[in-house]
């Protein structure tokens, strides 16, 4: 059954003992995870939560990531990549190519208090610096 949200439709599919939770983005339904009701223990949350908060090849540790829900929109930044994703379909994409252009978007956009601090440019120097190496 399909259930409204403020953003886009979602449902909730069972078969064979495994959920799949879909939302509906532009007139189809994309799958965003499965589970199942087997029990878990806080143990498991705690290594996996451990494990991407500080492993050195984790995304969460060696990139940027922010997400901020709006009314009619989702925004969501990945490293330098800025979209913008709409209710009624269709996402704006941006490359944020400079360290101010990323500092104004926490700030403004995803409302990130940021610290004062050199350390803050030098990552996200960094971050602008891997997304040129990769475009060429």
């Amino acid at each position: 059954m399909e259930q409204a949200t403020p953003h886009e439709p979602f449902r909730l599919l069972h078969s064979g003992g495994v959920y799949t939770l879909e939302a509906k983005l532009a007139e189809s339904w994309k799958p965003l995870y499965t589970f199942d009701l087997q029990p878990q223990h806080l143990a498991d949350y705690e290594v996996t939560s451990w494990y991407l908060a500080n492993h050195p090849q984790s995304h969460f540790v060696t990139g940027l990531i922010a997400a901020r829900p709006a009314p009619e929109r989702r925004h969501a930044l990945h490293n330098n990549r800025y979209a913008i994703h709409h209710r009624e379909g269709g996402t704006e994409r941006h490359v944020l190519t400079s360290v101010e252009a990323l500092k104004a978007t926490l700030a403004e956009t995803f409302r990130i208090q940021l610290p004062d601090t050199p350390d803050l440019d030098v990552a996200l120097t960094e971050i602008v610096r891997k997304a040129d190496l990769m475009r060429t």
